[in-house]
């Protein structure tokens, strides 16, 4: 190992630990501020500004406070997809990139060609359905004005 190299390595955990407090920073900060009271501080959705309609991640901020809050009927209420599969997803590879940052025999995620194909189809149906105003296909819609 040359001085070159000594000095640009970093420890495999350092890049998901730092990712990961900043990200519990961001949860804590937003455990305090009510996105529906803090409007100025937590932007509007553009694409809902502009067309009235919810886009995939309309409600997310307002899911994950809800979760925060320990309501999970009103975080489901908000944005359900955010719930149940965007929130896992992230913390399940958040998870592995650590596992594998500190040598456990886990591989880092990867998307593939294949998997973010149905990604991106299940992230476009959800965002059309969630649109249609057929009951109970409405209420997937996000409750309220902000995104």
């Amino acid at each position: 190992m040359t001085a070159l190299t000594a000095r640009i390595h970093r420890p495999g955990w350092l890049a998901p630990t730092g990712v990961g407090l900043l990200g519990l920073s961001a949860l804590g900060l937003l455990a305090v501020l009510d996105p529906e009271q803090r409007a100025a501080v937590f932007p509007t959705c553009p694409f809902r500004a502009l067309t009235g309609l919810d886009c995939p991640g309309c409600g997310g901020t307002r899911a994950v406070y809800a979760l925060l809050q320990g309501d999970l009927p009103l975080a489901l209420d908000h944005n359900a997809f955010a719930v149940l599969v965007t929130l896992p997803l992230l913390i399940g590879a958040w998870a592995l990139w650590l596992a594998a940052g500190v040598g456990l025999r886990a591989r880092p995620p990867t998307l593939t060609p294949r998997v973010t194909y149905w990604l991106v189809a299940v992230i476009t149906v959800f965002w059309i359905v969630r649109n249609l105003p057929i009951e109970p296909l409405a209420r997937l819609g996000s409750t309220a004005a902000g995104a």
